[in-house]
């Protein structure tokens, strides 16, 4: 008796292209509202404002400052406007937030004076006028460190 071969079949796979086009899809939109959901808040600045007046008034007034300096398309800015998201409304009564886009033109002079040649670059300037500037991505405990001792001093 002759013996037949079992057909060894192969597991298929065509259900799984539209399992990962449906994954695709949900990650780029939790992706896509994640970026709207940090786009720099409008009521953050007095209308028709520029960063570069705000800083000047906030250095006027002898206000502590974060100035915030990013794209809204790096890895690393996005990270970082998060993180800003997070901590920064805890600190919205005793420090002025300065969000420049680096893209926005109106910002050209505002990135020369203050010699931004990286993003995201983080700078806390005291009511002295005195500033100290960091280039990267900070964790929200660090950034919560160095707005607390801007807020705190004299």
């Amino acid at each position: 008796m002759p013996v037949k071969k079992k057909n060894k079949s192969h597991p298929n796979h065509s259900g799984t292209l539209p399992k990962i086009l449906i994954i695709a899809g949900i990650v780029l939109i939790v992706v896509v509202l994640f970026l709207f959901k940090n786009q720099p808040s409008k009521s953050a600045a007095p209308a028709g404002e520029s960063p570069e007046a705000q800083m000047d008034q906030y250095l006027k007034d002898g206000k502590p400052i974060f100035a915030f300096y990013h794209s809204t398309d790096c890895h690393s800015c996005i990270v970082m406007m998060d993180t800003v998201a997070q901590v920064y409304p805890e600190f919205k009564d005793g420090v002025a937030l300065v969000d420049v886009n680096v893209y926005d033109p109106q910002n050209e002079n505002l990135l020369r004076r203050a010699r931004i040649n990286s993003i995201p670059t983080l700078v806390f300037i005291d009511r002295n006028g005195e500033g100290k500037v960091t280039i990267g991505v900070i964790e929200a405990d660090a950034l919560r460190q160095e707005l607390t001792a801007l807020k705190e001093l004299p």
